[in-house]
């Protein structure tokens, strides 16, 4: 179905159900391992679930199905979702038929938080669209990123969070005021869409 800088995604069937098989590449795994420890295929699985069990969330989450590790392979199943991305959906309809989606997103974020759950990495290329009874509803699929809280990325956001000056909550609520706007790290993720 598409690849990514850490996994590919493969459409497949489950007990008669079809789903989406993120494959995770060895470089990805050995960079999660090194950052984090563990396995990235069981970091993404928990995270995922995580979230589908925030009270109000699972509307907007896909839903995770498995998580598959072998000495062969890392991987997880999960929710074949159906629709376009969000940044393609909005070239695709127009900034009048994403507007309704924004009420989603806030709402996304304020149950994600009321869960202890942030950092969602949540931006247009990391949020599907899909139709549900004819209501287009945005849902996440991606969490494979280590939050910068977990692991922050330099010694001063370190010291910031310890002293309260910077709060987990803070990326969240920066990328929902910017969702519609593009820049650098779009232009760097669209290299791996053909014809984008």
């Amino acid at each position: 179905m598409g690849e990514g800088g850490r996994s590919t995604v493969f459409r497949g069937r489950r007990e008669g159900r079809e789903v989406a098989i993120k494959v995770y590449k060895a470089l990805a795994l050995a960079n999660h391992s090194r950052k984090l420890g563990g396995n990235l295929a069981e970091y993404e699985f928990e995270r995922n679930r995580s979230f589908y069990r925030a009270p109000g969330l699972a509307r907007y989450v896909a839903e995770p199905i498995d998580c598959l590790v072998t000495d062969e392979y890392s991987a997880i199943v999960q929710e074949l979702l159906v629709g376009d991305l969000y940044y393609f959906f909005r070239q695709k309809r127009g900034a009048e038929a994403v507007a309704v989606l924004r009420s989603h997103l806030e709402r996304i974020v304020e149950l994600a938080h009321a869960a202890d759950l942030f950092d969602l990495d949540m931006h247009s290329l990391n949020v599907m669209v899909v139709e549900e009874d004819g209501t287009a509803i945005p849902k996440l699929f991606d969490f494979n990123l280590i939050p910068f809280y977990v692991r922050p990325p330099n010694p001063l956001v370190a010291l910031l969070l310890a002293v309260g000056l910077l709060n987990p909550r803070s990326r969240d609520r920066r990328l929902l005021r910017n969702f519609d706007r593009t820049g650098k790290r779009h232009r760097k993720l669209l290299r791996y869409f053909s014809g984008a």
